[in-house]
């Protein structure tokens, strides 16, 4: 039985391959010739091989009827299966060829995800250049060859008062760490940390019996310099005004630090303002930027404005006022970059006091703190590649108080702490002195001679009145360049002969190392330029001055003149250090 099938199928696949290998005319001659016809397959046993004769050794295997064989629908059947392969071979190009483009628009997909990555991909990839650090430190070794009372020279040093001749330190004056964080290009954030002197003694009681000793021993603490959101494209889509920007927080105002860039040399003394009284930041919210007419690039004018609490960046405001502060600056020729050329600058404040609205209620005759503060300044300056030269003219309003001229150093009974011998017996100078209340003796210490300075300068009606002159000149061909300001001002023009009526001069030479370091040697001077005079009780009465009254628990002379009216000169030597990166 099995080999009955084998012998079937192997004929039926014989037959198969006759077909495929006889041609289609030899089947339809035999189809022609007559139905009768038989096909007959022999074998060889031995070598399994089926021939289509016979032959010795072969035995007769199949014969199949050649009528079975249509030669048509061998020919259909074969035509359909080419027609089939062709198709089968066109869907295979077609795919062949679908799956090459295929590939290329992966491959240029993957070019453009290389080349465009999504934004937020791109945002953190891109996350460190959205920040910027920078450091700003101010050094100095400075020798006093004459000591004085006085306003800081630089920020937060100070220096013993007279009698202590010869006093040099080592000072850092100031440290910047700048954080500047750009989220967008329209936004900036700034945080600047800032190191400071601290000066204090101040000891704290806990609960009934246990009490703390103040650390507050001259170390060098940190606080906030400037703590700021800048929106940068205020003006963008107006030509002449574009670069105006917004700041808000702790914020630059508009006159000193504009002050400062255009003198150069803050790391050596302060601006005239800055050392008079103004602060160089406010809390508050401000505007500024340069405006181009004519639809060029050169700046014609530059402004800054806005409102800001009373008090300084590192005071508690206590007023329920505001004040504002307003600068313009005029090229009249046009500035090609920051200052160049001939500049006219006007700058306006208006604010009050720093203090609280149930104080500055209460019905006095003298204002003193609590009066409004004015401060206006003009200026005319000139700025080229190799020097620059400014001129300044102040008029204001109780903008110096006693505290200001004792920033630097100042008698210990404008603090709290009375100097010279009490009287505690008999008569002085109008008073009757005790042990119980004992008076001031105008002739020993400067408890009666601080009394007044503060009458003349605290009295709510002062009126000061000043000229101001700095510039710088580099000497060609090296790293020299000499500076200088010399500073003229009448705290009170209002009181006759003024003893505080000062002049300040700073003249000295800058060694520029490289684009980061530079060194100066400097002379500092402040001079209180009128003889010495006594000032009458009658007189300084008029301007606050309470005869006989207690200050420090001591009287002050209630009769009489007030001797040795005008404070002892300043003067110094610094050798100063600026790293700026």
């Amino acid at each position: 039985m099995i080999k009955r099938k084998i012998k079937s199928k192997l004929a039926m696949v014989v037959c198969f391959f006759l077909l495929a290998v006889t041609p289609a005319g030899q089947v339809l001659a035999q189809n022609a010739s007559g139905s009768g016809q038989m096909l007959k397959l022999y074998v060889d046993p031995r070598t399994k091989v089926v021939y289509t004769e016979p032959g010795k050794g072969r035995r007769l295997l199949a014969q199949i009827p050649a009528s079975s064989f249509d030669a048509s629908a061998i020919q259909e059947q074969q035509h359909k299966t080419e027609v089939q392969l062709q198709q089968n071979q066109q869907q295979i190009s077609d795919l062949l060829e679908k799956n090459q483009r295929l590939e290329t628009s992966n491959s240029n997909l993957t070019t453009q995800m290389a080349e465009i990555r999504p934004a937020w991909r791109s945002y953190i990839e891109n996350f460190q250049d959205k920040f910027q650090i920078g450091t700003l430190l101010y050094g100095d070794y400075r020798f006093y060859t004459h000591t004085g009372f006085q306003p800081q020279e630089l920020t937060q040093i100070t220096n013993p008062g007279p009698g202590n001749n010869d006093y040099n330190a080592f000072d850092v004056t100031r440290t910047y760490l700048n954080f500047f964080f750009f989220p967008t290009k329209d936004w900036t954030v700034r945080l600047t940390p800032n190191m400071y002197k601290t000066i204090g003694s101040a000891n704290v009681k806990v609960g009934q019996s246990t009490g703390f000793g103040s650390n507050l021993d001259g170390d060098l603490g940190v606080r906030m310099k400037y703590a700021l959101l800048q929106y940068n494209s205020l003006w963008d889509k107006v030509p002449a005004l574009k670069g105006g920007m917004v700041k808000v927080g702790e914020i630059p105002n508009p006159l000193v630090g504009w002050e400062e860039d255009l003198y150069g040399y803050r790391y050596v003394n302060l601006t005239p303002w800055n050392y008079l009284s103004l602060s160089s930041t406010q809390l508050g919210i401000s505007m500024e930027g340069p405006i181009r007419l004519f639809g060029g690039e050169k700046t014609y004018l530059d402004y800054g404005f806005g409102a800001y609490d009373n008090a300084s960046f590192h005071a508690f405001e206590q007023t329920d006022t505001k004040q504002f502060m307003g600068r313009l600056t005029a090229y009249p020729f046009g500035a090609d970059w920051r200052f160049q050329g001939l500049g006219i600058t006007g700058f306006y404040n208006y604010g009050y006091g720093n203090t609280a609205p149930d104080t500055t209620s209460l019905p006095t005759e003298v204002k003193g703190p609590d009066a409004h503060i004015t401060r206006i300044a003009a200026l005319l300056h000139y700025t080229a590649e190799q020097f620059g030269l400014a001129g300044e003219f102040d008029y204001c309003d109780n903008a110096f108080s006693a505290a200001n001229l004792f920033s630097g150093s100042g008698p210990a009974d404008a603090f709290g702490f009375p100097t010279g011998a009490a009287v505690t017996a008999g008569t002085i100078a109008g008073n009757t002195c005790t042990a119980a209340a004992p008076c001031y003796n105008p002739f020993s210490g400067y408890g009666a001679q601080t009394d007044a300075w503060q009458a003349i300068l605290n009295n709510g009606r002062a009126r000061q009145i000043g000229f101001d002159m700095f510039g710088h000149y580099h000497i060609p061909g090296t790293p020299l360049t000499a500076f200088g300001m010399f500073q003229w001002l009448m705290p009170n023009d209002h009181f006759k002969s003024d003893p505080l009526d000062f002049q300040r001069f700073v003249v000295g030479v800058s060694y520029q190392v490289n684009e980061y370091l530079r060194f100066a040697i400097d002379s500092q001077n402040l001079s209180f330029y009128h003889n010495q005079e006594s000032i009458p009780v009658s007189y300084l009465s008029d301007f606050g001055y309470a005869p006989g009254s207690t200050f420090n628990g001591r009287k002050v002379p209630a009769t009489g003149d007030i001797p040795f009216m005008v404070p002892r000169d300043t003067h110094s030597i610094f050798a100063n250090m600026e790293f700026s990166y």
